[in-house]
Parts: C-alpha cells; structure tokens; sequence
C-alpha cells in the first residue's frame, strides 16, 4: 500500500465523535476496522479509518469514497468494496486544529448522504451479548471456586468431571466477548423509539 505524505486533521483528544467517526469499516481486508475521521483533500473525499483495538504501531490508512459501498446509519457501519485503492498515512504528519492538506469534515455534503432510515436509529451501547460475557464469566468463576473446594476434600474419581461445568460458562464468556468486541454498536432502545439521531 502505497504511503502519503501529506498532511491531514484528526479529531482533537476528547473532542466528540461526528458525521461518520467511529463508524465501523466493514469489507475485504477491513474487517474490525473503524472510522477515525472523514477527509477532504482538494474535490477528493476520504475515510481515514484504522484497526481497532490495541496495536504497538499506528496504521492509519484512508479509504477514497469511490470506494464506499454504502453507509449504514443504524448499524453505525461503512461498507466498503476493498482496501485496493486506499493509502497509507504518515501517523507524523497527523495534526489536529490546525490547517492540514487533508481537512477534516465533520458534517457530510447532502449529495453524499442519501436517504435516511426512518426506523430505528442507531446509537453506540454496549450489546446485551457482553452483559451475558460478564455474567458468565462471573458465574465461572465462582463455579469453578466451588468445584476446586469440592474436589480438595473429595477422594471419588468422578470428582474431576464437575470441572466441565464452570469450563462451559467460561468459553461461552470469551465467545460473547469477542462477538461483543467485533460488533460494539447497535440500535438502542431510545432510539426504537426514535428518540436521538446523530448528528450528519
């Protein structure tokens, strides 16, 4: 992937998420991606968009809109084509209130909305599949405290087999985990009621 050189504008540190920001990217080669920022670079339109979670060197690329497929409001989600025409950005030539070669837009020009859902309307929360990760593993855990007093004064040879039980609860809590970590956004209550909508 070839790497640009020039500058381009990043959302302030603790400023709040607008337009398309935090969105996930969702396509070949993005899978688990997000949306940092929306750019503007001459009559060029760009998704800065970078993997999620934690990653020991910055890798920040900008997708053309050409590219986007289509944008989904209440899954809060970009659907792109391919990363074949993104660039690399220069994590060092990243600025934020500042004038860039790449500014960043934080409200999408009308042409490039399109229609609007009319039903539910999306919000970041925390899925009901990560409460039940918690809930499980906690359960685990205390299961599984319970099994190993059980098993220290037990001398039956059966005894081992209750490990399978808090074993369950815990790899259903790491499969909920990740199924919560890769789709973090979904409509919320409120909004089913049409109460909110972000702001575009």
């Amino acid at each position: 992937m070839e790497r640009k050189t020039w500058s381009y504008e990043l959302p302030p540190a603790g400023a709040p998420d607008v337009g398309v920001e935090q969105y996930q990217v969702a396509g070949p080669g993005a899978e688990s991606w997000k949306a940092t920022a929306l750019l503007e670079r001459g009559d060029e339109l760009y998704v800065a968009a970078a993997p999620s979670g934690f990653a020991l060197r910055r890798h920040l690329v900008a997708i053309p809109w050409s590219a986007v497929e289509r944008v989904d409001h209440d899954e809060l989600t970009i659907h792109v084509r391919g990363l074949e025409d993104a660039v690399e950005l220069d994590p060092t030539r990243a600025v934020e209130n500042e004038p860039a070669e790449a500014r960043r837009v934080t409200e999408l020009p009308p042409e490039l909305v399109g229609p609007q859902p009319t039903g539910d309307v999306a919000g970041p929360r925390d899925r009901l599949r990560l409460f039940g990760a918690l809930g499980a593993a906690a359960l685990g855990f205390v299961t599984l405290m319970g099994v190993v007093a059980v098993i220290s004064e037990s001398t039956t040879p059966w005894r081992f087999v209750l490990l399978v039980v808090p074993g369950v609860l815990l790899v259903l809590a790491l499969v909920l985990s990740i199924a919560a970590w890769k789709r973090p956004y979904a409509p919320s209550l409120g909004a089913r009621r049409g109460v909110g909508r972000r702001p575009l």
